[in-house]
């Protein structure tokens, strides 16, 4: 039996800026990306945010709530953006009806921890620069499409953004753009970003 999302889900779409769930709100259903791209935000008791994921059609909003069933994160749209929301009680029928379902989520949600492992121990680095070509190699694998020029970071991220995700400070992550730009490893294509040298960015972590 195939399984089809669109039979299960009721379709929303949020602008870019709007938040789909804020942290600390109960759970009540999941919600499959189907257009668009979400940030996942953890804001810290000193009033600092941190971008904890980008998340693009397929991933599933939801799998990381506590067992208490609230979101630890926050979650905002970063372009135009549509999911498909299935409420708790019809995911779990759901997960009973396709078993096979369940253990593509199990493996997504290793999947999830094993990212998550490696951003901490990219973010534990002390080079700002380390921080960033890691960053920026992991969102073009994620996130990227070919470019004539090589690989372009198909998100518009600003630099605050792009410092919170790093792990570092606003200017400092507009100063190692600039450096890794005149070293002939980025370029940019509007306001999103073109991996010209993927190599090179490896390099420097």
């Amino acid at each position: 039996m195939s399984f089809h999302p669109e039979d299960f889900t009721r379709s929303l779409e949020y602008e870019p800026g709007q938040m789909l769930f804020p942290q600390g709100a109960p759970l009540y259903g999941y919600s499959i990306i189907c257009e668009g791209a979400v940030k996942l935000v953890r804001r810290m008791k000193e009033g600092k945010k941190l971008i904890a994921a980008v998340l693009g059609p397929g991933d599933i909003l939801g799998l990381s709530a506590t067992r208490q069933g609230h979101f630890t994160l926050e979650a905002e749209a970063i372009e135009k953006t549509r999911v498909g929301f299935i409420d708790k009680g019809d995911f779990v029928r759901l997960l009973e009806r396709y078993p096979n379902l369940a253990a593509a989520l199990v493996q997504k949600l290793s999947d999830e921890v094993a990212h998550l492992q490696e951003r901490l121990f990219a973010t534990a680095r002390q080079s700002a620069r380390s921080k960033l070509a890691y960053l920026l190699l992991q969102l073009a694998s994620s996130h990227g499409r070919v470019h004539p020029q090589g690989t372009l970071i198909d998100l518009e991220l600003s630099r605050s953004e792009l410092a919170e995700m790093a792990g570092v400070a606003r200017e400092t992550a507009s100063l190692m753009i600039g450096q890794l730009r005149s070293r002939g490893l980025i370029a940019l294509e509007g306001h999103k970003l073109v991996i010209l040298d993927a190599t090179g960015l490896e390099n420097l972590y």
